[in-house]
């Protein structure tokens, strides 16, 4: 297994998205990025689904370092926690550690991917823009608290 590559990936994705604001070193990987991490390099299928990838996040970090005791949980995981993590998903996917690693390093080549909404059309919104486009009562000039008919001016009689 490369683990200088795996550890470079995994300080990849510890990076990502932390609350430091600046980009800076965090301490551990949390979920989240674990995760995202697993959706960005394709190791997702059928076997290896998001609930597997999150019992596998969880054991890990319940387990201790050097040991298998899992009285302890914390919300993010270091190097070698992380490495007992890619053990469960190998389990799971029904492949070996080593195929799984090399298959996560190929695909985090990249890095993580940025996912979001782009305007469309020179930035414009098409159907708060356009007033032509407006319809019902906005069309008629919004609403108001006075009402302008008498439907309802013969029942209080």
């Amino acid at each position: 297994m490369a683990e200088e590559q795996l550890a470079s990936v995994f300080e990849t994705y510890c990076r990502f998205g932390g609350d430091s604001g600046g980009g800076g070193t965090q301490l551990g990987m949390t979920s989240r990025n674990f995760v995202k991490m697993a959706k960005d390099t394709g190791i997702v299928d059928k076997k290896l689904t998001l609930t597997v990838l999150d019992l596998s996040f969880t054991k890990a970090a319940r387990a201790q370092a050097g040991s298998l005791d899992t009285s302890w949980g914390g919300k993010r995981i270091n190097f070698q926690q992380f490495l007992l993590a890619l053990g469960h998903c190998a389990e799971a996917r029904g492949v070996s550690v080593d195929a799984l690693a090399a298959k996560l390093i190929k695909g985090a080549q990249a890095g993580p991917k940025l996912n979001g909404t782009t305007a469309t059309g020179g930035g414009a919104a098409k159907f708060y823009d356009d007033k032509s486009q407006w319809t019902a009562t906005a069309k008629n000039g919004g609403p108001t608290k006075i009402d302008k008919s008498d439907f309802l001016n013969g029942l209080n009689k």
